[in-house]
Formats: structure tokens, sequence, C-alpha cells
């Protein structure tokens, strides 16, 4: 045990010593060290057995994740984009805002566990008409007494000290609260920004294959009014361009839904435009991700939304710890220290010193049916709060299962669909060379440049998806994070800046938002 737990030693009065302070002071100190000593209960251990590997992932080894993944994608304006989503984005905001808030409940329950003093003074006059014989046995009194008070909840059985631990892990968690926002915001970022670059060349390629298609629409024309085609012939060819035609509006109106998307999540008016972006041709677009899945024990320690559950479970079992101190008794001490000047029939007297001091407690007699109700419900909320921990965890490992198969099937169809690109343009440039060579006619040659279009369309439509599969595992393992503070509108105290994710905290929260 350490020594500041040990007992403390009362002084004893011999005979005829003056005694200068009282006997129970020490055995006050004594009861607030014990007090100090006790230990906050450990929460209960979720019960989720962990396998030592993902799923399709292609290594186990736990290498830190790209904080700044996005740069990978080696576009400017995406990084622009997400930079200023971190800075203006309102959700990102509030967290930190709410952040703010559980660490000033913690300052506030902190002080709870010290004395509170308060100076106060006070001036009362007492005057009569009375003879002035009278007086001399009821004379007119002026007093004048400054002191302090003190007052102190020794907090022998823990009730405020469990308090204190769970306003720090309610800190914690809205902490964590902060990083998960900031995750889901610029995962949102990426995401939207893939779907629009995505569309944009989706877009010109449905236009460049309803061109193909009115080419061989007018070339059907002249062949029907040469009689070289059937109605059947011309019919399938005008459904073709009105069905290719109708498409582009639909995509047209994606391309303004998401540059609209985009505008709220950097925090701009999507009525003002603010949002400008610039098609960026497939080839131009990464190959290659890279993400290294790891272990899931790490993703535990790297998923804010997991961290925070943890967090808020701990809460939970220092809140019921608090509700069931609430059955023992409580321990006040009150002291007052000062001094009064009194006036008696106009004569000033010395000024004389006073003081005053109370050991009280409160035992709960007819209440305990409330107590014990109370604890019910806590010891309900710290289940929940378990159960809540295990559904983030298990959610967690679902997420990163989804993503890592998704990922790995998405390739395996992208792989396909390239061999098919590549086979349709080498018969694309043997139809042009018959063409030239007058072996082969228009309408084959168009048929042709069609299918390579429409493979093109695939193919890209499959690159998409494999960024987008690639957002969503760097946002299921909880991604690394380093985004710049958070503009929260003349709020002139500093804002969380995560660059890591935080470690399992037992003592106060770092003060992240200048909170002490």
């Amino acid at each position: 045990m350490d020594n500041s737990c040990r007992g403390i030693t009362v002084p004893h009065q011999t005979k005829g010593q003056t005694v200068k302070r009282s006997v129970w002071l020490p055995l006050l100190l004594g009861v607030g060290v014990v007090a100090g000593c006790q230990s906050v209960p450990q929460p209960k251990s979720p019960q989720v057995a962990l396998t030592p590997a993902f799923q399709n992932a292609p290594d186990a080894t736990a290498q830190p994740l790209d904080p700044q993944w996005w740069q990978q994608f080696g576009d400017a304006r995406l990084t622009e984009l997400v930079v200023l989503a971190a800075q203006n984005n309102q959700d990102i905001a509030i967290a930190a805002l709410r952040l703010r808030q559980a660490q000033a409940g913690l300052s506030a329950t902190q002080a709870q566990r010290l004395p509170s003093v308060a100076a106060v003074g006070s001036l009362s006059k007492s005057q009569s008409d009375l003879p002035a014989a009278v007086k001399q046995g009821q004379p007119d009194t002026t007093a004048r007494r400054a002191a302090l008070n003190l007052n102190w909840d020794l907090d022998v059985f823990g009730a405020n000290r469990a308090a204190r631990d769970a306003a720090n892990f309610d800190a914690q968690a809205a902490e964590l609260g902060v990083a998960g926002v900031q995750l889901w915001v610029v995962s949102d970022v990426v995401r939207q920004y893939i779907l629009w670059q995505s569309t944009a060349e989706r877009l010109r390629l449905l236009t460049s294959l309803r061109d193909i298609q009115q080419q061989t629409l007018r070339l059907t024309e002249r062949r029907y009014q040469e009689g070289l085609a059937s109605q059947f012939e011309l019919s399938l060819a005008q459904a073709e361009v009105s069905q290719l035609t109708a498409q582009l509006p639909m995509l047209s109106s994606l391309l303004q839904v998401t540059a609209n998307r985009l505008s709220i999540l950097t925090g701009q008016n999507p009525s003002l435009m603010t949002v400008q972006l610039q098609a960026r041709p497939v080839d131009q677009w990464p190959q290659q991700l890279t993400v290294h899945a790891g272990q899931p024990v790490t993703l535990l320690q790297r998923r804010p939304d997991v961290q925070a559950a943890e967090r808020q479970l701990r809460a939970a079992s220092a809140t019921l710890a608090a509700a069931q101190a609430d059955r023992f008794p409580r321990l006040m001490l009150s002291a007052v220290w000062g001094q009064q000047k009194l006036t008696l029939n106009g004569l000033g007297l010395a000024a004389s010193p006073y003081s005053n001091a109370a050991l009280a407690f409160s035992q709960p007699l007819l209440n305990r049916r409330a107590i014990h109700a109370n604890i019910v419900a806590k010891t309900a909320a710290e289940q929940i709060a378990l159960l809540n921990y295990e559904k983030a965890i298990l959610t967690a490992l679902e997420q990163v299962e989804n993503s890592l198969a998704a990922q790995h099937h998405e390739q395996q169809r992208l792989t396909q669909l390239q061999h098919t690109v590549q086979t349709r343009q080498q018969s694309r440039r043997h139809a042009e060379s018959l063409y030239r060579e007058g072996l082969t006619g228009l309408l084959p040659l168009l048929d042709v440049q069609r299918s390579v279009v429409a493979a093109e369309l695939s193919s890209l439509e499959s690159h998409s998806q494999r960024w987008l599969n690639a957002v969503n595992l760097y946002q299921a393992l909880g991604g690394g994070w380093q985004l710049p503070e958070p503009n929260l509108r003349d709020q002139p105290s500093t804002h969380p800046t995560l660059s890591q994710p935080v470690a399992p905290q037992s003592s106060a929260t770092r003060s992240v938002l200048g909170a002490p």
C-alpha cells in the first residue's frame, strides 16, 4: 500500500498540556486520505472474440495508416476541399463545442471535491429612543463582522470522486466524437468528389456513345430511304438514340447534386455555386491505393467510435459507483473564521476574533427505496453501455470485412473488364482497318465502336467503385486524420487537431479546448 494511505497518528494530550488544535482535525485529514485511496471500479469487459487477422486482408502486419490518405489521389483540388471542410463543416464545429461542454462539466465536477471558501461580511445597527438609564441594559448596538466560511464535503465513500471520473470519461468520449466526425466528413468529401468525377467521365462517354449511335441512325435512315433497311431496323436505331439521350439529364442532375453536397460539407451555400470542379480523365487517377488493414485488435485502438463507446462504458460504471455511494453517510465539515467590532451606545470596543467549526453527517433513512431504484437504473445503464460497446466492436469488424471483401472482388471484376476493353479496342482497330480497305461497311464499324464505349463505361464504373471501396475501407479502419482546426466563429479558445487515435486514459483527459 502507498505511504499516503497509512493510518494517521493523533497527538495525545498529556495532563496539564494546553491543546492548541482540535483532536478531530487530524482524524478528518486521515479520513480524507483514506477516501482518496479508494479506487474506481473497473468496468465489465466486452464478450467479443477477435480473430488473428481479417478475411481477404492482403497482410496482417500492424502498419500505420496514412494520416492524409486522400492525397494519394494526387488531386490538389480534392485536398483543398478536405481542408475547407475540416475548417468550416458545421458537424465538426458542433462536435468541438460538445467537447467544450463536456470539459466544462468536468471542471465543475472536479470543483465539487474541493472545499468551498466564501468571504462574508455584515453590518447590523440597532437604535432606540429609550432613556439613557434604560440603555445601560439595552444599549444601542452597531456590529461589524467580516469572516471566511469554509464548507467541505469530505466524500469519504467516493460519491463525488465517482462523479468526477464519470465526467472525465464523458469528456474523453466527446473528444473521440470530434475525431469520429472529422473522419466521417473527410470520407464523405472524398466519396462525393469521386462520385462527381466518375459521373463527369460517364457523361462524357455516354455523350460519345450517343454521337456514335446518331451516326448509326443517320446511316440507317439513308439505307431505309434506299430500301436497304427495314422499318424495324430504323425504329431500333431511333429507340437506341432516345434511350441514350434520356440518360444524359439524369447524369447532369447527379453532377449538380454532388456539387451541392460538397458545398454543404465545406460549409458553403450551394446556391452561390462556390464549389468549382474540373473533370479529370480516368487514366490520371491512381491505379492502386495503399491500405494496410492490420490486425483486428489494432482496429479497437484506432476507431474513434469504438474508443468512445469504451469511454462511455467507463463513465456508466463510475456513475453506478456514485449511485452506490449514496447508501452511505455523507460527512460535511464547515468552519468560520472572522472578526467583529462592536459599538455600544457610541462607545467603540476593540475588535475581537471569533471562530466556529462543525462536523456533520447525513445518513439516508426513509429514502432507501429511491436510492435502490437509482442503483438499479444505473446498473441497467452500465449494461446498456456494455452492449453498445460490444455492438460498436462488431459493427467495426463487419464494416472492415465488408470493405475488404468488396475491394477484393471488385479488383477481380476490374481485371476482367479491363481485359474486355483491350479486346474490344483491338476489334475496333481491326474494323477500322477493314473499313479503310473497303472490306466492311460503316454500320459494322459503328457497332464495334459502340461496344468499345460500352466496355469503357463498365470499366469506369468498376474503377470508381474500387476507389469508393478504398475510401470505405479507410473509414472502417478508423483512418488516419490530421486536420486543421475547425472555425467556431469568433470563439477565442483552441480546438482539436487530432493526428493520431486517442490512447486509452485513466486520468483526467488532456485539455484540448483550453479547459483546465
